[in-house]
């Protein structure tokens, strides 16, 4: 959606965002010597280790820190009766249209709106309208589209009044031949969400993990959406990396007669809702814990905000979602969202497949029987399918927000001839996330070498499980700020005085700020500093 007023600062803030990506080496455009494709990207040296870091981030959190979440990484094709079971080959997509003028295609939702309610009725108008089966009468279509929202959108390029057609029906889903062609072939489709083959490897990931519900499965991986017009740069790919969790948990009348039998049960893992908590209570505790997940990534208070969805916008399944919105350059957007799921997804799975993925609750069956409840009774509230709680964010949007937040400016004092000071481009990114954590910097070529102390220093660093760069090309000034660019927080300057005092200058990324540490003392410190960040 477009709307008027947006900051021309902002955008050129994402100009000196991609150009940064392209010159560094962080992202670059699919077959860019072909001129490429729109919606595809290339992580280049520098990106992908800065996209690995995330994704580590992330899995540390979601993952290994915990006791009742465990991991998954599913195939990226999958049948075509996987995906009409979860609903996306008959019900997955968008109103799209054509500009008559500009021979522009767009979501009727991409369009320039006074406001992002306005956007919402239009799309919701149009999908009513297509499902009605209406004609292809443009003048009815807008006219009624004007008497819905008060007035005709307008091309989001141009902010002027266009001629459109009537919206049609676009699937977003790839669709693949496998094997052979002919009658022998089969179809598939390219996932368009990582969170299906989770649904479907439900009881395989269960019984070889051994969990319990309530626990939760992790995967991180490519999906694929035909977009009609991906746009601002990252935030909106046909190819993309989610990192998803799908959380299970006991339904709420299991919980409420464990209640009303008055039995308590502690929680299976410290700082987690006990065991006769209801579901909304694990929608809370995620929605706490993703908050606190962009707190320790760095990203600032005031450019995290939360937007619950309204009932009347959620999905029929839903009984409630939330959206982490990001201030991108382009103004707020989506980063993640939270989804009380419900048990559709099992339920539509087992209708289709014919397979049961019914849980057997063992303790809760104790606890039932063990307060007095008819053993016949109790197996069958002790049986059921789980409630889901799922998490879903973007790997190349967090990737784009962290850049955002990280992107700053300042004036230094410069050597430059002509100029007192100059303009310092730094990315202040977390130190676990950094594409490289230290530079190791001899000052002259005569430190270098692969026999040098400096380059011992480099491999000691490496062998400590640090990201090390050895850079020993151009001036140190020139070094030090294209680390800056890249977002390296601390380089370490070896020069003629550290064959002498065994020494080294360590530079702070942010505060500038240079301490003269022992050689000796230098891996353990800066492995203090890694930590505590």
């Amino acid at each position: 959606m477009s709307t008027h007023g947006q900051q021309v600062s902002s955008m050129e803030l994402m100009d000196k965002i991609v150009t940064l990506c392209k010159r560094r080496g962080f992202v670059f455009a699919n077959s860019e010597v072909y001129t490429g494709l729109s919606g595809f990207w290339d992580y280049g040296p520098l990106g992908v280790e800065m996209k690995k870091n995330l994704e580590r981030f992330w899995w540390d959190y979601m993952v290994r820190s915990r006791d009742n979440v465990v991991g998954l990484d599913s195939a990226c094709i999958g049948p075509e009766s996987v995906w009409t079971a979860s609903g996306h080959v008959g019900a997955f997509n968008d109103a799209l249209i054509d500009d008559k003028n500009s021979k522009e295609r767009f979501r009727i939702d991409q369009l320039q709106y006074e406001s992002e309610e306005d956007a919402e009725k239009a799309e919701l108008y149009a999908l009513n309208w297509l499902n009605a089966g209406s004609n292809g009468d443009e003048t009815a279509f807008w006219d009624g589209l004007k008497e819905h929202i008060g007035y005709y959108p307008m091309n989001p390029n141009t902010g002027k009044a266009s001629r459109f057609t009537v919206p049609r029906q676009f699937n977003l889903m790839f669709r693949q031949q496998i094997g052979a062609t002919g009658e022998g072939g089969q179809v598939g489709y390219l996932r368009a969400e990582t969170c299906q083959p989770i649904f479907v490897d439900f009881d395989n990931v269960r019984v070889t993990s051994r969990q319990k519900v309530p626990f939760g499965i992790c995967q991180v991986g490519k999906a694929f959406r035909n977009e009609i017009n991906p746009r601002n740069f990252l935030f909106r790919a046909r190819e993309f990396e989610q990192m998803e969790l799908e959380f299970f948990v006991r339904p709420d009348e299991l919980t409420a007669k464990l209640r009303e039998l008055g039995i308590s049960e502690d929680s299976s893992v410290p700082g987690q809702p006990d065991g006769t908590a209801q579901t909304m209570d694990w929608y809370d505790y995620w929605r706490a814990q993703r908050r606190e997940f962009y707190t320790k990534l760095g990203l600032p208070d005031e450019m995290v905000r939360v937007h619950d969805h309204p009932a009347e916008k959620l999905a029929h399944y839903a009984r409630a979602a939330l959206d982490f919105e990001f201030e991108f350059p382009f103004g707020w957007g989506e980063l993640e969202g939270v989804h009380h799921r419900g048990a559709f997804d099992l339920g539509q799975h087992q209708k289709h497949s014919g397979k049961s993925f019914e849980y057997f609750d063992d303790e809760a069956m104790a606890l039932l029987t063990g307060a007095g409840m008819d053993k016949a009774e109790a197996k069958e509230m002790a049986t059921y399918l789980p409630v889901c709680i799922e998490t879903s964010v973007g790997l190349g949007r967090m990737f784009l927000a962290a850049l955002t937040a990280a992107y700053h400016e300042d004036e230094q004092d410069t050597k430059h001839e002509g100029k007192e000071t100059d303009i310092r481009i730094v990315l202040r990114l977390h130190p676990r996330i950094s594409p490289i954590t230290v530079a190791v910097l001899p000052l002259s070529k005569k430190l270098s070498g692969a026999d040098s102390k400096s380059y011992a220093l480099y491999r000691e660093l490496l062998d400590a499980g640090l990201s090390v760069e050895f850079d020993d090309a151009g001036s140190i000034g020139k070094r030090y700020r294209r680390h800056d660019e890249i977002g390296t927080p601390w380089c370490l300057t070896y020069d003629f005085d550290s064959e002498e005092d065994g020494a080294v200058t360590v530079r702070d990324r942010d505060t500038l700020v240079q301490d003269r540490i022992k050689i000796s003392e230098v891996v353990d410190e800066l492995l203090r500093r890694y930590r505590q960040a």
